[in-house]
């Protein structure tokens, strides 16, 4: 009588191990350009924020906050202004020297401006051997591109003495929200000396540099030493 064989026994495939790592591979990509594309959708966020924060800033830019003193400093600054107008009427810094020296602050240059009519379309950052003018300038309806808008200019100049003793203020950098404005475009007004390009025209420009003799820049103050 025949007997039948035993079937051979059932052996696990070598090929079968690997399928679980086929399957998580795609789900590990897609993971992956799931955070590269949030990474990105942030970064355009950002970018698109800071854009907007930039162009209502300095494209439709509000008016300034003007500079007010208390009562004490607007007295001061009444005695510097009239020490400006007549020199004689200064105080000597010592009586071997006899130097009329006035001390100006940054705050006290804006609270002028600001009782001029200009604290709020005006700004000025005095700091060693140099002095920015923030400016805001409306632009004409009409204009193209950006009519009807309000520009924020930065007008930075280098404040010294020259040689013969006058005050020079050269015209250094002109920019739009820290964007350099190109020198084509201002006339190539960079580097020319602001006092000398007006003074022949104007007499009493002239008079008010004639009567300053020695003048330095701090950060955050004006020293002016003015002529006997």
């Amino acid at each position: 009588m025949e007997t039948n064989p035993l079937p051979p026994p059932v052996t696990a495939s070598p090929a079968a191990a690997p399928v679980s790592q086929s399957v998580t591979k795609p789900r590990s990509a897609g993971r992956t350009v799931l955070i590269v594309l949030g990474v990105l959708l942030l970064c355009c966020g950002i970018t698109a924020a800071a854009t907007a924060w930039w162009v209502k800033r300095n494209v439709y830019a509000s008016p300034m906050t003007p500079v007010s003193l208390t009562a004490t400093e607007e007295v001061e600054l009444q005695q510097k202004i009239a020490a400006f107008e007549n020199p004689a009427a200064a105080p000597a810094v010592s009586p071997e020297e006899a130097k009329r020296t006035l001390v100006v602050s940054q705050k006290e240059v804006n609270a002028y401006l600001a009782k001029q009519g200009l604290g709020e379309s005006v700004k000025v950052d005095l700091n060693k051997d140099a002095l920015a003018v923030s400016t805001l300038i409306p632009v004409p309806p009409d204009a193209p591109f950006l009519g009807g808008t309000t520009l924020r200019i930065r007008v930075s100049l280098a404040a010294s003495m020259n040689d013969s003793h006058q005050v020079v203020l050269n015209v250094q950098d002109v920019s739009l929200g820290g964007v350099p404005m190109p020198n084509a475009w201002l006339g190539d007004i960079k580097g020319v000396n602001l006092v000398t390009s007006d003074i022949n025209t104007n007499p009493a420009l002239k008079r008010f540099f004639d009567g300053i003799k020695e003048m330095d820049l701090e950060d955050d103050s004006l020293r002016v030493v003015l002529n006997e």
